[in-house]
């Protein structure tokens, strides 16, 4: 006769082979659903795919190594230490700073100037990232070389401080694609403060991202995306409607025009920007653009065959205008 101890495993072990089972059926059908606050925002990941605790550790220390590296909040951060350094000195950089500042130097020179990252002290002085205590000494020296970069050093010729906060957060949602590409994860949506990837398919449905009505407060779409003609697509956003401020009776946005050093000021409620390549291109696409207006940013976007969704304000009303190259993508 069976001792009621034996007796009580024997069920014990039954409730968790049941445990086991029901938890696989669920995880099989299932979602994972990731998600945490980072870079003054917050982080999201949604995948048909099974993503382990294993990989969740692994893609919290691919984002807190991003924050190490370009956060203009950290004093300690890579770009923070790189931008109190001396001028004129061969300052040693990491490969991944490299990767950033050489991409965005190439939107740089794509966009006639009207991309730049090396604003950072102005952006501080207005009030959109800390200034460390520092007094801000801002100079006017557009015309002339800033620095130069290779693949192992940087040297500054100015007295500037770099802001990586217009291509860091597209950097990371690319890196986080990589990451769950290579370990085989390859159906995910990933939101970083709205810089997107969306690849593969929501169990067997593509995915629907919503892109945000500016002059609604709350999270409310005016139209949506998807990738159903596209197995990888990247989404970025640029606006002023959310991040600005009131100084003297005057608004203060946090995109600045490089060639005034001052706030931007346009008909342009949002650019959206779509990328069959790189979140990272998509991020600083977008600022680039929204800097340009939408007439010029309509030009250089049909000229260099990138898809974008135009939102202007004509007397009171919203127009979406869309780029060639969305309509080639059918989004």
């Amino acid at each position: 006769m069976l001792s009621r101890q034996l007796i009580s495993k024997f069920f014990a072990l039954l409730v968790g082979l049941g445990c086991i089972y029901i938890a696989y059926e669920y995880n099989s059908k299932s979602n994972s659903l990731l998600k945490g606050s980072i870079y003054g925002t917050t982080w999201n990941i949604n995948s048909s795919d099974y993503i382990s605790d294993y990989h969740v550790a692994n893609i919290k220390n691919i984002l807190n190594s991003i924050d190490q590296l370009a956060s203009n909040y950290k004093e300690d951060s890579e770009i923070s230490l790189i931008n109190k350094r001396p001028l004129n000195e061969s300052l040693s950089i990491s490969k991944e700073l490299y990767e950033l500042i050489n991409t965005a130097k190439s939107i740089t020179d794509l966009s006639n100037g009207s991309y730049d990252i090396t604003l950072g002290k102005v952006s501080a002085s207005n009030g959109f990232s800390p200034n460390f205590g520092k007094k801000l000494l801002i100079q006017d020296n557009n015309s002339n070389k800033k620095y130069d970069i290779n693949q192992t050093t940087l040297i500054k010729y100015q007295d500037f401080w770099f802001d990586m906060s217009s291509i860091a957060k597209g950097y990371a949602v690319q890196k986080l694609h990589e990451y769950l590409l290579s370990n085989d994860l390859k159906n995910h949506l990933i939101d970083i403060g709205g810089e997107i990837i969306i690849h593969g398919n929501n169990k067997s449905i593509a995915w629907v991202v919503g892109i945000q009505d500016p002059t609604n407060k709350k999270d409310k779409p005016i139209i949506t995306i998807s990738n159903k003609d596209s197995s990888f697509l990247a989404i970025a956003t640029s606006g002023e409607y959310r991040n600005y401020r009131y100084a003297d009776g005057e608004t203060i946005t946090h995109t600045l025009d490089p060639s005034t050093n001052k706030s931007i000021n346009n008909n342009l409620q949002s650019i959206t920007v779509a990328s069959q390549i790189s979140a990272t291109l998509a991020d600083a696409y977008a600022t680039a653009i929204n800097v340009m207006g939408y007439e010029k940013g309509l030009e250089f976007v049909n000229k260099n065959n990138i898809a974008a969704l135009f939102i202007i304000s004509e007397e009171g009303e919203l127009q979406l205008i869309k780029s060639q190259k969305w309509y080639d993508l059918s989004l």
